[in-house]
């Protein structure tokens, strides 16, 4: 097709890569993503716990306290103590989790390209139908510029009684309804200019 600018297409399809809501919500989707690996990563430190006993009695390594198993005590140091624990079902479910953070990152950026492609094709269809669209409307104002001098012809040789009435009424009744299809081209260009725009972000006009 001559009238197709490709460069005019590449900045269309460029203003959707950045304008379409669509292609805005697959890049806030892998940024989520991404992020889920750093929580997951981070998440970590939840396997363990931190602690500490303190004992205000001085001058005694040892604290009896009773109440022990068997009748006997529980014996402690006395100062400060602390202490580590382990939640052994986080420490091994926290490489699964980062691991399927990892593919979720993966499948986003996937889906994220395959809409690239889509989105390059609706650009390009709505593109081609707008130029045709356009086309159209060029051609069908020709042709009805041409009826209406046919008919202004028509009507001149009527007066002078050198046609008849029907070839009048015929070259009348052409030129309305090539006016009429100028009309319906009309809406089907402009139709056809609100996809390409609504897609693009922005008006044909604006497109340099």
């Amino acid at each position: 097709m001559s009238d197709v600018d490709d460069a005019f297409l590449n900045k269309c399809v460029n203003l959707a890569m950045v304008n379409y809501p669509k292609r805005k919500v697959g890049d806030a989707t892998v940024e989520k993503s991404k992020a889920q690996i750093a929580a997951a990563t981070m998440s970590l430190f939840d396997i363990l716990n931190a602690g500490y006993f303190y004992s205000p009695q001085r001058n005694q390594g040892l604290i009896y306290i009773p109440g022990g198993s068997g009748g006997t005590n529980n014996v402690v140091l006395s100062g400060f103590q602390f202490g580590v624990t382990v939640n052994l079902g986080n420490f091994l479910a926290k490489p699964a989790n980062i691991k399927a953070a990892k593919a979720d990152y993966k499948i986003a950026q996937a889906q994220n390209d395959d809409y690239k492609i889509e989105l390059r094709n609706i650009v390009k269809s709505n593109y081609y139908d707008f130029i045709a669209a356009k086309k159209q409307l060029e051609i069908k104002s020709l042709a009805a510029k041409d009826f209406k001098s046919i008919l202004t012809n028509a009507q001149s040789q009527f007066q002078n009684g050198t046609i008849t009435l029907d070839i009048y009424t015929a070259a009348k009744s052409s030129s309305v309804s090539a006016d009429v299809e100028v009309l319906e081209a009309e809406v089907a260009y402009l139709k056809s200019k609100n996809i390409l725009e609504s897609v693009i972000g922005t008006s044909i006009e604006n497109v340099k």
